[in-house]
């Protein structure tokens, strides 16, 4: 297995940075991978990162999960890039450096465009298009925490819904990617796709070791169930909710501080039931209630920092389609 410079022999690992491209001044632009390729030969899974610049704590334990795989007892191949977006993460932006561009949001690239979109095709002909599967792991950043899985509506469903089912979240929500990312590409061109979404918000400082070992056992079960890795699989939960999304709540036109439930993630609310509030930063008073639209279930996941971007998801509600039973 060769990507760029970076090779690895059956039953070898290798790092190093694969190089996409260069900065109008000539700087080389890259990112970091791992490959781990099994001594038996196998299906080949992507694990990713760290899209956004901000979601760091992927690259806090993705690389020990690589030191910890042995690749003779590996069969296939695995290719790692914990912290794809290294120009967003030196000057702590979302964005890419380069040209402002979010690097889960052009698609599959273009290698005749900006720099984030000759990186994002690059690194999608060189490791995606020929892989069998991909688990992109998400975080919410400063301004929302989540612990679910999601599947694209595109692409074989069946196949993700199961790969996103055997990483070991509490809940998997069917729907339509609301961005043009890399893991809807993958998904229409017939990939077992799943995203991962853990972590982010206040989970940095108070759950940190929660989230780590789920992010860890998150990819370990995707080996597992991809037939690369032996053992049986590992979860805090004893099954999985499926969930059709419906409804994606945003902020309205009142702006202040923004609260949410919390304690209401995993449960079932009826239409009207108040979500949470948005508080006038100025007289403290509560300016708007912020109620469910339809009844269903909220998935574990919306916004914990009270001062969210206007495109912040706040609240996800869905219908349960099954309860899955994981082992």
């Amino acid at each position: 297995m060769k990507l760029g410079n970076i090779e690895a022999a059956a039953g070898e690992k290798a790092y190093g940075f694969f190089k996409t491209g260069e900065t109008h001044g000539r700087f080389p632009v890259h990112i970091p991978l791992h490959i781990v390729n099994g001594a038996n030969d196998g299906p080949t899974l992507v694990v990713q990162a760290g899209a956004s610049g901000l979601e760091i704590e992927p690259s806090l334990i993705l690389p020990h999960v690589v030191n910890e795989l042995d690749p003779a007892a590996i069969s296939g191949t695995l290719i790692l890039a914990p912290l794809m977006n290294t120009s967003g993460f030196e000057f702590a932006s979302v964005n890419s450096v380069y040209d402002d561009k979010h690097l889960n949001q052009v698609g599959r690239g273009d290698a005749n465009g900006s720099v984030s979109e000759q990186l994002v095709d690059a690194y999608y002909q060189a490791a995606i298009a020929n892989a069998d599967a991909l688990l992109d792991i998400r975080t919410g950043s400063q301004w929302s925490y989540h612990h679910f899985a999601g599947v694209n509506d595109e692409g074989d469903v069946e196949a993700s819904k199961a790969l996103a089912i055997a990483l070991g979240l509490p809940q998997v929500v069917l729907g339509k990617d609301q961005y043009n990312s890399m893991a809807q590409e993958a998904a229409r061109a017939g990939k077992a796709v799943a995203v991962a979404f853990i972590g982010g918000g206040p989970g940095l400082r108070d759950y940190r070791d929660q989230d780590l070992g789920r992010m860890r056992k998150a990819t370990l079960n995707a080996m597992r169930h991809l037939g690369m890795l032996g053992g049986a699989p590992e979860s805090d939960v004893d099954s999985v909710a499926v969930l059709r999304e419906h409804t994606l709540i945003t902020p309205t036109g009142e702006r202040g501080f923004t609260f949410m439930d919390k304690s209401l993630r995993g449960q079932q609310v009826n239409a009207g039931d108040v979500l949470g509030y948005v508080r006038h930063p100025f007289s403290g008073e509560t300016i708007e209630q912020i109620k469910a639209p339809r009844g269903g279930i909220m998935a574990h996941a919306g916004a914990s920092w009270p001062v969210p971007p206007e495109d912040e998801i706040l609240a996800i509600i869905g219908d349960l389609v099954e309860e899955v039973e994981i082992g």
